[in-house]
């Protein structure tokens, strides 16, 4: 017979400690499951600014691409449920007041979506050296 063991009594777990484990259990889930949402609640905030930057990027590469700008503030829909645009094209400069003489512009896309009970918004801004549109 080995020592520290009784030969007549049974092996295993008490009551007392398997309830003691299971509040142990409970507690530490407690406490880790709201770090754990919070973190996917993160992750989300991050893949909308995501996308919705990369809609705005897009809208501003097409601004200026066949050599001409129109000035103006552009709303519209995007393909994307939620998700809305503005787009603000505004001279920089006097300008000669010739259409066909290239001036500076400073364009601005701003997409929104609605999280968190509010709006939320990405802008980006950048200039473009192009003719007026006719």
């Amino acid at each position: 017979m080995k020592a520290g063991r009784s030969a007549g009594k049974p092996r295993g777990f008490t009551l007392i400690e398997v309830m003691v484990a299971f509040v142990i259990l409970a507690l530490s889930l407690a406490a880790i499951l709201p770090a754990l949402s919070g973190s996917l609640g993160g992750a989300r905030a991050a893949s909308d600014r995501l996308i919705a930057a990369a809609y705005a990027q897009s809208l501003l590469d097409g601004i200026g691409a066949g050599g001409r700008v129109a000035e103006g503030e552009f709303r519209s829909a995007l393909e994307r449920p939620g998700l809305s645009s503005l787009i603000t094209v505004r001279p920089l400069d006097e300008g000669s007041g010739k259409p066909d003489v290239p001036r500076l512009y400073e364009v601005s896309a701003r997409v929104a979506w609605r999280a968190g009970g509010g709006e939320r918004a990405v802008t980006l801004v950048t200039t473009r050296y192009a003719r007026a549109a006719r």
